[in-house]
């Protein structure tokens, strides 16, 4: 069957090269490609004409090291006393942060005055990020908490905790933040963001039967209300669970009415929080209605659930609960933990915490700002326990956040707006709701801003799903950072962007439709270049697919060039719009390199697809996902897509909309390898929906449009890479790939060694250790031990 496949397929493109018309490299697949990204990315740090020094404590000073100031500001407010009376000197200034704890009461502004030059940058840096940590929330004292002794409060605590977790009293500001009703507010200990404690510690348990279903928001008609409810009339859906669920949780319930269920209730790509509104005999009820109710849709997988803000379930250490009737903490303190020398932070909701801003805007919402600042870098330092965002750059051009830890955060650590050349390199990101977003320059005009992250470790993020690093603009470069452990990852909305060098591993193990960089439903995102990335172990729970890249909904633009994919979920990459590419790939252990869909390609099948856009406006608001001519011409301007700058540099663009925009037109899917592909091109012949992914309806190879090159793989052994063990997909020397394929980079991908990351992680080291680590775990079927033990341990537990 492959045999005939590859004849079909090949046969117009064999002729093709038979008339000496060889498949086009195209300007991607030149290492030097990136050149205009990376040249002058970075502005000089310069040996200091004047140095300031700070420390969080002693009395102000002068700035000198042996009378250093104590605050921030006074160093900024020195900084603009020498611009106006000597000015910058050369090689700039440098605000030397001495070691300790700096605890952020109101944001720290830097604003246009406070900028640097290329030849005098001002510099903001810590002694290491070890000792220099920046701090927002609300500080609590250790030494108040006290083992729990109570007879009557033992009875509340699971039977392990007992004698172990401690608690104390809380003031009136502090249970502010903790409001309870599904804002429940965080808690930090020694520089770990601790779990609230739920059911289980890791992972999901399993609804058994779905007793009902619940109303559902998803079709409501115009002027329809969703199904009332209340705290004594609860209306949600109901079902138990297949695991045994404790009876002090109802107990419990009937105590405190403020409980959480979380997880994934209908679809695998649709994660909730829902309240509960009642626990009885093993059954749970919701509170109210969700958006498209309770039901086991996947077959192949169950539907999974936990249990959130549940005191009878704080059985491991790192787990909290704050009782809000008493006003009560109660903590299994971390290994380390010590009365008189840890450290505790509050970290409340935004909007709880907006209130305490009182003189300027509290560090709670926002702890640095940089508001149109050039040459200013923040560097080694560990900025934590932030609330709304941790760092903003907005406008200017040339601001790094260099060699930083951002932690700990309520929401999100740091946003890039605007400017050019602004960026993030060599920093970890950890324990944030989500990591970083970074925007910049002109579409219309197609302005680059060359923004960038590189180099940085990002991993244990909260958010599930597309967003956890979002980048949109044009001319964003995204390279050489390495994203793990967690559940969610790349979305972009970008016009030539460039993604390369980096590596992704372990995540959406708890997911499906889900990828580590995503894109979609866009027409004008032209030459998103996705290349020399490292993708491994997506191991799927089961469900929908993961893949690594999409182009979703018939988006345009995406080309992926020489990754490699090592049992990356699914396989390789997803698209089934036009002006896509797929080529000079290696695609390993997986079961499809490429997935694509049945669409338009015959003359009355394109004429339906423009009439269907006539719904826009009439059935469906404007601006829906879908309306493209429309959403064009808002952003590009009337039939933009026609007129300078865009038909000078994306003429195939309006040259796809008057051939046809709604298939896979243009694509080029070609010189690739695969090794243990079932199934090279996958195209689902069903729709998009929950049914139709589990459809068994099969497009054909005749389904793909003429006027693009579908070329099936070459097999490739491994014994042609220097260490699968290791992770190390460097081809041997002495192998010869096919003709115009391009060898890849491998070892140029991950961490690099420079100025802002000396140290490295040991690729080999650590790839060794993933795949010892996941050498048995199959993936792709549910198995809810293999999933559950793919959550990394809280990094305080042994």
């Amino acid at each position: 069957m492959y045999a005939r496949v590859v004849f079909s397929v090949l046969s117009l493109s064999l002729a093709v090269a038979a008339n000496g018309q060889a498949i086009e490299q195209p300007a991607h697949s030149f290492p030097e490609y990136n050149q205009r990204f990376i040249e002058n990315q970075l502005a000089p740090i310069r040996v200091p004409g004047k140095s300031f020094y700070v420390s969080p404590s002693g009395e102000e000073g002068d700035g000198s090291r042996e009378r250093p100031f104590h605050s921030l500001e006074a160093a900024r407010d020195a900084v603009r006393e020498l611009k106006k009376t000597d000015g910058l000197p050369d090689g700039g200034v440098q605000i030397r942060l001495l070691a300790g704890n700096y605890t952020r009461g109101k944001t720290f502004v830097l604003e246009e005055q406070d900028s640097g030059t290329d030849h005098a940058p001002i510099v903001y840096r810590g002694q290491s990020t070890d000792t220099v940590i920046l701090s927002s929330g609300q500080p609590l004292p250790a030494r108040e908490l006290k083992v729990v002794e109570d007879s009557g409060v033992l009875t509340w605590l699971h039977p392990s905790a007992r004698g172990r977790v401690m608690s104390m009293k809380v003031s009136d500001e502090v249970a502010a933040s903790l409001p309870g009703e599904g804002n429940y507010g965080m808690l930090s200990m020694d520089g770990h963001l601790l779990p609230l404690a739920q059911w289980p510690n890791r992972g999901y348990n399993h609804i058994d039967q779905v007793i009902e279903e619940g109303p559902k928001t998803r079709h409501l008609g115009p002027g329809e209300a969703p199904v009332a409810y209340s705290k004594e009339n609860p209306t949600g859906g109901i079902f138990n669970t297949r695991e045994s669920l404790s009876p002090m949780v109802a107990k419990e319930f009937e105590r405190t009415g403020d409980m959480q269920v979380q997880g994934y209730l209908h679809n695998d790509w649709y994660f909730q929080a829902e309240p509960i509104g009642g626990v009885n005999e093993g059954e749970i009820q919701l509170l109210r209605y969700t958006r498209y109710g309770i039901a086991q849709k996947i077959h192949s997988i169950p539907r999974r659930v936990r249990l959130v803000n549940v005191l009878a379930e704080l059985d491991e250490p790192g787990e909290w609960y704050f009782d809000r009737n008493e006003k009560r903490l109660f903590v299994w303190p971390i290994p380390g933990f010590h009365p008189e020398r840890s450290s505790m932070v509050v970290l409340g909701s935004a909007a709880a915490e907006s209130s305490r801003s009182g003189d300027g805007e509290s560090a709670d919402e926002l702890m640095i700002d940089l508001r149109g600042t050039s040459y200013v870098t923040l560097l080694n330092l560990t900025l934590e326990n932030s609330g709304r965002l941790g760092v903003r750059i907005s406008g200017g051009e040339y601001n790094l956040i260099g060699g930083c830890r951002v932690r700990n955060g309520y929401s999100k650590g740091v946003s890039i707006e605007g400017g050019s050349h602004n960026g993030i390199t060599g920093c970890e990101f950890h324990d944030l709701e989500s990591a970083f977003s970074i925007s910049g320059g002109n579409v219309r005009q197609l302005e680059r801003c060359y923004n960038f992250a590189t180099n940085n470790d990002i991993h244990s993020c909260r958010r599930r799903g597309y967003g956890m690093i979002g980048l949109s603009g044009v001319g964003i470069y995204f390279a050489h950072n390495v994203l793990h452990d967690m559940n969610g990852a790349v979305n972009y909305d970008t016009v030539d962007a460039l993604l390369e060098y980096n590596e992704f591993f372990n995540i959406g193990y708890e997911m499906g439709d889900f990828n580590v960089a995503y894109c979609g439903a866009k027409w004008h995102m032209m030459n998103n270049v996705v290349r020399y990335n490292f993708v491994h172990h997506l191991l799927e729970p089961g469900g929908h697919p993961v893949f690594p890249f999409r182009n979703d909904d018939g988006g345009m633009g995406l080309q992926i060039y020489g990754n490699v994919f090592y049992r990356s979920g699914r396989g390789g990459g997803q698209f089934a719009g036009p002006l896509n590419s797929f080529q000079n790939n290696i695609t390993l252990k997986g079961s499809v390199m490429w997935w694509t869909n049945k669409r338009a390609i015959t003359p009355q099948e394109i004429a339906d697809e423009w009439k269907s856009l006539e719904k826009f406006g009439r059935d469906l608001p404007h601006g829906d996902k879908g309306d493209n001519i429309y959403l064009l011409n808002r952003l590009l301007g009337e039939r933009g897509w026609e007129k300078s700058p865009w038909i000078d540099e994306f003429p195939r663009l309006a040259e796809t909309i008057e051939t046809n925009p709604f298939s896979q037109t243009f694509c080029q899917v070609n010189l690739n390898y695969v090794h243990e592909v079932r199934e090279p091109f996958h195209i689902h012949g069903g729709d998009g929906t929950v049914e139709g992914m589990e459809s068994n309806a099969i497009g054909q190879f005749k389904d793909l449009p003429k006027n693009g090159s579908f070329l099936l793989p070459e097999e490739i052994d491994l014994n042609a890479f220097a260490s699968v063990p290791k992770l190390d997909f460097r081809m041997k020397q002495g192998f010869r790939p096919m003709p115009g394929f391009k060898p890849i980079p491998f070892e140029g991908i991950g961490f690099q060694r420079d100025e802002f990351r000396p140290n490295p992680p040991n690729k080999d080291a650590y790839r060794s250790k993933v795949f010892r680590k996941f050498f048995k775990d199959a993936g792709g079927r549910y198995h809810s031990e293999r999933v559950n033990a793919r959550y990394p341990q809280p990094s305080y537990l042994p």
